[in-house]
Parts: C-alpha cells; sequence; structure tokens
C-alpha cells in the first residue's frame, strides 16, 4: 500500500539548456492538485527566490536562483515541497555531495567573530584598525573569505587570474569593476584591478603582470587569497607556499596534484553521467576550462587520441556559461565502450590551434580521482 509523503519531494539533474528554465515532473502536480501554479517560491540557506510557473516550468527567475547558486552540467538539485507552491532546494554536485557555498561558511564566521569582539573591552569599533583586523588573521588564517590556487599557465602567458565564481558571489563581485590593494604577509602592497569580462567572468588584469613578476610566480605555484575589507576599493591579503595554504582548504588538494599523481600535464577527471551517453556532447569542468582559457574560444578543432593510439577529430565548443566537446564525442564514447559511473581522465597534450588532448579510460584509481576530480 503506497502512502503519500508529508513533505514529497522531486530531483532533477541540470542538463544542457537549464538556464532557460528546469520542469517539475508531471506525476508531481498531483500533490500541487488546488494551488496556485502562477508562481513558485525556492527557498535555500534561509533565503528565498520568486520563480514565474509556466506548464510545469521554472521560467522568469529560475536564471537568478541558477546563477547566485553556480549550477553547472552535472548538478542535481532536490526539491521538498514545504506546502503552497514553496520547495526547499538541496543542491549535490557531480560527486554526488552537497554541496557547500563559501558565503554561508562566511555568514558564520562573522556571526562567530561577532560574539568573540562583543566579549572583548576597550575594543571599540571607531578604533579597530585595519593593522589590528590583518593580525587576527595571521593565525586564523580561514576566518575570513578567502579562495586558494594554483597558478596556471594562462596566468603567465595572459597576464591575468581569473577568479573562481564561489568567491565572486560569496563577496558580490559580480559585474565588478573596481581598484584592488593586495598586500603581503610583510606589509608590502600592490595595486591592481578587477573587471568584468563578457556577463560574468571577474578576472584580476591590469596590475597583475608586476604582481606575478614581484612575486616570482612559476607554473604550480600555491597562492591564497584572503579578504581583508570590501568596498569601493577591496583590500585582500596574500599568502605564497604558506603551510596554512596546504591545510586551509579541500580545494588546494584538487589543483596540487602533479605531486601525488603520473600525470604532469593540465587534466580533469570525470565520472560518466547519463546524458554523456544520451547525448553527443561531453561538459568540460568551469574550473579546468578557466584555467586553461577555454572560455576565450567560441570553435576549435580539438583531436582526442586515447591509449591504444586511436584518435578522433572533435569540436571544442564555448558557450557563456560551460565549455563542451561535441561532434565526434559519441564516437569516442562507442569505441571505449563507456557506461554510466565509469571514470575517464582528459590531459592536455600540446595546446595551440588544434589541440591534441589524451583520453584515459583505465587505471583511474580510487585515490587519484579522490585528489584530482573537479567535475
Amino acid at each position: 500500500m503506497k502512502i503519500s509523503p508529508n513533505k514529497p519531494h522531486f530531483l532533477r539533474p541540470i542538463l544542457p539548456g537549464f538556464k532557460q528554465g528546469i520542469k517539475i515532473p508531471i506525476r508531481f502536480m498531483n500533490y500541487l492538485k488546488g494551488r496556485n501554479h502562477e508562481h513558485a517560491m525556492l527557498r535555500r540557506a534561509g533565503k528565498k527566490w520568486r520563480v514565474k510557473v509556466n506548464d510545469r516550468r521554472l521560467e522568469v527567475g529560475w536564471e537568478k536562483f541558477a546563477e547566485q547558486h553556480d549550477l553547472e552540467l552535472g548538478d542535481i538539485l532536490v526539491f521538498r515541497h514545504e506546502g503552497d507552491m514553496e520547495f526547499e532546494v538541496s543542491i549535490f554536485d557531480s560527486n554526488e555531495c552537497q554541496r557547500e557555498y563559501e558565503e554561508e561558511q562566511k555568514s558564520q564566521n562573522v556571526e562567530k567573530s561577532s560574539q568573540k569582539v562583543e566579549s572583548k573591552e576597550n575594543i571599540g569599533s571607531s578604533n579597530y584598525s585595519l593593522h589590528h583586523a590583518e593580525a587576527a588573521a595571521t593565525n586564523e588564517p580561514l576566518g575570513r573569505s578567502h579562495f586558494v590556487y594554483t597558478i596556471k599557465p594562462y596566468c603567465l602567458k595572459y597576464n591575468i587570474l581569473c577568479l573562481p565564481r564561489h568567491f565572486v558571489l560569496a563577496n558580490n563581485l559580480a559585474k565588478k569593476k573596481c581598484e584592488l590593494i593586495i598586500r603581503d604577509e610583510r606589509q608590502k602592497s600592490w595595486d591592481l584591478r578587477l573587471t568584468t569580462r563578457g556577463s560574468d567572468r571577474v578576472v584580476i588584469e591590469a596590475g597583475w603582470h608586476e604582481f606575478s613578476v614581484a612575486n616570482g610566480f612559476k607554473e604550480g605555484d600555491g597562492i591564497m587569497f584572503e579578504v581583508v575589507t570590501n568596498g569601493d576599493k577591496p583590500i585582500w591579503k596574500f599568502h605564497k607556499n604558506s603551510n596554512h595554504i596546504k591545510s586551509s582548504s579541500k580545494a588546494f588538494l584538487h589543483t596540487e596534484t602533479a605531486t601525488r599523481n603520473p600525470f604532469g600535464h593540465p587534466h580533469f577527471v570525470c565520472t560518466v553521467r547519463p546524458y554523456y551517453l544520451s547525448n553527443n556532447v561531453l561538459p568540460i569542468p568551469k574550473q579546468f576550462a578557466l584555467a586553461n582559457g577555454l572560455f576565450t574560444i567560441k570553435k576549435r578543432d580539438l583531436i582526442v587520441r586515447d591509449e591504444r593510439k586511436r584518435s578522433w577529430n572533435v569540436i571544442l565548443r564555448s558557450y557563456r556559461n560551460w565549455v563542451c566537446i561535441r561532434n565526434g564525442w559519441n564516437k569516442i564514447r562507442d569505441a571505449n565502450c563507456l557506461k554510466k559511473g565509469d571514470r575517464i581522465m582528459f590531459e592536455i597534450v600540446t595546446d595551440g590551434e588544434k589541440p591534441i588532448w589524451q583520453i584515459h579510460t583505465s587505471k583511474i584509481s580510487e585515490e587519484d580521482a579522490s585528489i584530482i576530480d573537479v567535475d
């Protein structure tokens, strides 16, 4: 005997074209009988988004929700019905783990920090100087919003650094164009500039070359930027190759790959999803695409070869928010007998007008995958 749940759920994977809308399953509409279906309210982390519903399809307002949560291909969303047309939304990444957002961690840290400040006497907001703020962060580098990064070839070749999208959202940097001050642990400072390219890619551009030369950056260096103050002219603190960087974030493990696996070239690992098999398209992880400048190209021929020296001509395409392999992916998929759940690795062998990538479909251990999987 079937029993209706008190709070029914439905699940939706993020597939190509998701920015235009996402549908409520037709069978789920049985739980919504007698309700006004014109709008839905999406809830997450104490915030709400009003979304227009058009014949089961979440449309106007959905794109804003998707952008603010950095949704990308392979993510899985669970909608829990909370009554009327309200849904609590849980977000899981392509590794099937619930996603954590830095702005939430930041909010918790701010709350903890405020409690500590209130407990201290003789430290008023009027005389709590920038020096004190920076000194407090020395022993607790994770007390503020931050991101960890490994210097990629494009950083040195094009004199630019693309900011991680979760960091951009957490610090209200979307569409930002302003001056930026970066200070190191010895209080030396540099004047740089934040710029928005296209519609949503925020980068450090002007001043980056001088900054990278002064600090002797080379490919593979680990760095961390930590927000000291936000506003019209943000101030960030910079750490390079410090011990606390490696222990500060799992993100560092995902980018520091060369020391614990045999693949020296830029690469990514992904798990084969059902829509990789049903569609002639393979999405490229956004982190990998940004790190290797793939968003700067619209269309490019690409050669993919496997461990048996077979090769395929495919097309690498970039769109507004994602990059993918098209026109030939189905041949690679079929030739290698790929199935749901298989782990595959792509590494860049040569770059240029017609790059060559190597695909590995075997010997991707769980240990390696836990470190280098960035999908």
